[in-house]
């Protein structure tokens, strides 16, 4: 990416801004074309699908003596017609302050959570298995609302991350007054070719209806290797799904060929509904994704993800019915600026 330095625009808006401060536009473009299948088979335009389609603003200011303050806003967008993502919010991808210095980093606002910083090193994308699975570090809790987040500097190549958000700040009346609430961190090694991390999570309430605690606990372990073309990695990620534990497994490797990556990965999904009952609600998920970078900003790129479920399971594409088998293709445009 090579982002648009905005301080020298933005000096006739904040003439007398210290020398030592800066201001960065930056963004992605991203639309595909795809067909997914499901209980039906869809056709359509989707945005975002290689990397979130969005718009962000991010800066900091010397504070001297090695502290700097930073803040980020970021947007996200539907390339298709406009319309802000997440839910309309207006920076609803990341918006937060914070200070950081040689003890670390500490932020404020909006942010991604430490698990879905650990569910990256195996990717986030649409047809991406932690995308199709519906686990939490990429899920309901990837970014975080009422959030403080401790970053440690990097020790010989291992960061740490705490974070703890207030969920919906309910009143202590409220007969689920920890709704949303959690607590996660993580712990990431990334030095020369090797790449791992464990991530934990705990949401104190994740219902917010029922009175009382309806907690959910979670971890994740990732890996990976570069081995120089190319990159193999593993993953697994467990938490608290009713009666049963959601454990999803996998292996993925990737190829790059000069301008043009293939990757091709294999995944189980294994309790997916945590019923007690339920005799086979097994997945079993395929990826197949190429990237071809057209410059260092713009990309072509496919993606194929393919679903077989067991007969009491529905994961995949266009809410396919019990038992049976989803699949999605697309082709597609990547820009950054």
């Amino acid at each position: 990416m090579k982002p648009f330095t905005a301080l020298s625009a933005l000096t006739l808006l904040v003439g007398g801004a210290h020398a030592q401060s800066s201001v960065t536009l930056y963004g992605v473009a991203d639309a595909a074309v795809e067909r997914i299948k499901g209980a039906t088979s869809l056709t359509r335009l989707a945005s975002g699908q290689q990397q979130g389609s969005r718009w962000g603003v991010r800066g900091s200011e010397d504070l001297g003596g090695g502290l700097r303050a930073v803040f980020q806003l970021e947007a996200g967008i539907n390339i298709t017609n406009g319309a802000l993502g997440q839910g309309g919010l207006g920076f609803g991808r990341q918006s937060y302050v914070g200070l950081v210095g040689g003890w670390g980093g500490l932020r404020m606002g909006r942010q991604y959570s430490p698990m879905d910083d650990i569910a990256g090193v195996i990717g986030t994308k649409t047809y991406d298995v932690l995308s199709v699975v519906p686990v939490i570090g990429n899920g309901d809790y990837n970014r975080v609302n009422n959030a403080i987040t401790y970053l440690s500097p990097n020790l010989g190549g291992t960061s740490f991350q705490v974070q703890y958000s207030q969920g919906e700040n309910r009143p202590s009346t409220d007969a689920s007054k920890d709704f949303a609430k959690q607590f996660s961190m993580h712990a990431l090694h990334a030095s020369g070719p090797l790449t791992a991390g464990v991530g934990l999570m705990r949401v104190m309430d994740a219902d917010g209806t029922a009175a009382g605690r309806q907690p959910i606990n979670a971890v994740m372990l990732v890996g990976a290797y570069d081995f120089g073309a190319f990159r193999l990695s593993a993953y697994v990620n467990r938490e608290d799904k009713g009666a049963k534990d959601l454990t999803v497994y996998g292996v993925a490797g990737a190829r790059t060929f000069g301008e043009t990556t293939v990757s091709l990965g294999l995944a189980q999904a294994r309790d997916v509904t945590g019923s007690a009952s339920a005799a086979d609600d097994d997945a079993t998920i395929v990826t197949l994704q190429a990237s071809h970078n057209l410059s260092k900003r713009t990309a072509i790129y496919s993606h194929l993800t393919a679903v077989s479920n067991g007969d009491n399971a529905a994961l995949g594409f266009n809410k396919p019915a019990l038992g049976g088998s989803s699949n999605g293709i697309q082709v597609g445009v990547r820009h950054r600026f």
